[in-house]
Parts: C-alpha cells; sequence; structure tokens
C-alpha cells in the first residue's frame, strides 16, 4: 500500500468532524526541544515523513531533524518564495485530537510557528503551497461530514491571505495542489466522492476550472502534480494508465504493489509522457534548474534526468522508505 493511501486511509476513518478556520499561531519553537544538526553540510532537500521533518544534504545525508511536537507527523513541505522558510502540513493523531496544522519554520530550525489550526478533530489540512508573491497560501482541506445519516468527506482547495489573514474556499471536491510558476495557474487532483478522479486546472482564484488533460488517457490513480520552476509543464506520479484508443499504456497496469510511474505533461495537457517507473506512488521534487526531478522510495533517494530519463540513486536511508521531498531553489 502506498504512502499517501495510508494517510489517506488513516484520515477517512477518523473523518467525522467538520469546518474549520485560519488563525496566526504564536511561535512554537521557543518552548520546544531543541533542534539536533547532525551535519554542516548545506541543505539540498527537505523531507517530510511520519518519522519526521528533516534536512537532507545532497547525497541525502541528513543534516537537520526539526523539532516537530510528539504524536503528530509532518507533510508536503514546501519552500517560500524567499527560499528561507518550509511552510508544511502538520497530522496530530494522539492524546492531543486527531487533524492537521499547516506550520512554516525557518530552514535553520528557528521560528516554527502555526499559519492555520483546526478548530476541531477531524479536520486535516495537506499540500500546502506559498504562490510565487509570498501573499497567499494555497492548502487542500478534508473535514468529515454527516450526510443523510452517511459519513462523507468535505473536499476542498483554500487560499489565506498572509497579509489579511482573509480564507477562501475556491474550488470543491479538489486536492493535491500546485502553483505555476507565475503565480497565475493551478493543477489539482479532481475528486468525485472523496475519491480521486483525474487532474483538473484552474486560474489561481479558482475560476474556470475545468479537466487539465487535452487527451483521452485515464488514471486507476494518481497524485502529487508538480509544476516546473521554470519552462512550462507539470510531472505526476500515477498508477493503472489506459491509454487513448485502449488499452493500457505500456502494457502495464499499477498502484498497491504493481508498478506506479512518473508522467510529464505540457501545461497544455496535449500530451502525457512516460519517464520513470517507480515501482509505487512518489513524491516528485524538481530541481530549481528543472532539468532533474528527486523522489524517495524504498531505502533510496533518487534523481531522474528529464532530457535522458536516467535514474540515480544518490542516498540511502531508513528515513527513504517513503515520504513527501522538496528540492531548495
Amino acid at each position: 500500500m502506498s504512502r499517501r493511501v495510508r494517510v489517506v486511509a488513516i484520515c477517512a476513518v477518523l473523518a467525522l468532524g467538520a469546518g474549520c478556520q485560519s488563525s496566526p499561531g504564536p511561535a512554537i519553537g521557543a518552548s520546544s526541544r531543541a533542534n539536533v544538526p547532525l551535519s554542516t553540510a548545506p541543505i539540498a532537500f527537505v523531507l517530510a515523513n511520519p518519522s519526521g521533518l528533516l534536512a537532507l544534504d545532497a547525497s541525502g545525508g541528513v543534516v537537520r531533524k526539526y523539532d516537530v511536537p510528539p504524536d503528530a507527523f509532518p507533510s508536503g513541505p514546501a519552500i517560500a518564495p524567499d527560499g528561507r522558510q518550509v511552510v508544511f502540513a502538520l497530522t496530530r493523531i494522539g492524546a492531543n485530537g486527531f487533524g492537521s496544522d499547516i506550520l512554516a519554520v525557518n530552514l535553520d530550525g528557528s521560528g516554527m510557528r502555526s499559519l492555520v489550526e483546526h478548530e476541531q478533530d477531524n479536520v486535516y489540512y495537506a499540500s500546502p503551497a506559498i504562490d510565487p508573491s509570498g501573499r497567499y497560501l494555497y492548502f487542500g482541506r478534508r473535514a468529515g461530514i454527516v450526510s443523510n445519516g452517511t459519513s462523507v468527506t468535505d473536499d476542498g482547495v483554500e487560499r489565506l491571505d498572509l497579509r489579511t489573514n482573509a480564507r477562501t474556499r475556491l474550488i470543491p471536491d479538489a486536492a493535491d495542489l500546485t502553483i505555476s510558476v507565475d503565480g497565475r495557474m493551478l493543477v489539482f487532483a479532481h475528486l468525485v466522492k472523496g475519491q480521486v478522479d483525474t487532474l483538473w486546472t484552474a486560474n489561481a482564484d479558482g475560476s474556470q476550472a475545468k479537466p487539465f488533460f487535452a487527451v483521452k488517457d485515464r488514471f486507476f490513480y494518481l497524485q502529487t502534480p508538480r509544476y516546473a520552476p521554470s519552462g512550462c509543464q507539470v510531472v505526476f506520479s500515477g498508477a493503472g494508465r489506459t491509454a487513448r484508443g485502449g488499452g493500457t499504456a505500456g502494457g502495464r497496469q499499477a498502484h498497491l504493489g504493481i508498478p506506479s510511474e512518473l508522467y510529464l505533461v505540457p501545461c497544455d495537457g496535449s500530451k502525457i509522457d512516460t519517464i520513470a517507473e517507480t515501482q509505487d506512488d512518489v513524491t516528485p521534487a524538481w530541481s530549481p534548474d528543472a532539468t532533474k526531478i528527486a523522489y524517495v522510495l524504498g531505502g533510496g533517494l533518487y534523481t531522474l534526468t528529464v532530457a535522458t530519463r536516467e535514474v540515480r540513486r544518490i542516498g540511502q536511508n531508513d528515513a527513504f522508505s517513503y515520504g513527501d521531498l522538496v528540492w531548495l531553489r
């Protein structure tokens, strides 16, 4: 079972509440345990998974373990436009309640603070991203509601104005978003009854939401679309592709123990190219120059050279079983 399926399954089982609001939180790093710098090497990546929030060097060595609260696990790290802060979701499952918040921390471990706090149990946030202007924080929200006596999930993409603290629900039935380099467009996973359908696109204000792919290919499952930091293309992790005209692309079906793949799509959605087989769902992370894509899987940190499709394992660590990775700008 993939990393994302495990997390979503936990949230779906626990999702019984609804409603949330944002509020600026106090700095929480001052009263927490000291960070543990393990190396003086420059930080190249930030990795989030249930084992913690880690800063890694270019070879995958752990530079820093960020101090997150106990009984919680981080996910979805993203770098702020100034390159000095990381935002991430932090899910709490324990005596302090069930749900998640969105936090920010400086790369050196200082100044950890809450940006969005859930107001009650079983409200979950994911995929935080700050737009290139630094003004808006986008994120996915999932909450449990009871409809006609049945527990269902209420999903959507929201936006927080970091200057005014105004919060807006932009797109319903949406999750797992990415923002274009110019900050004008979103690509996200469109959901049907809480399950991933396909990728959609919309303007940054949520208007004109529509399917992203111009071709008719379908997927059993897909996740983690990521805009390239230059040019105009999107990478995503997918499984069980059915190519236009029928049949399976490459003769493979995927997901849940059968190989998943990384796909590359131009911003007009006109074609879908397979660029790597990854065995399981991964979170792709673009290099700052958009020539490579990194991901973690099965104990390894890998890089894929987009032009040649060459995959190289650059590090090995127990933390690399799965997780969300971001490559620093």
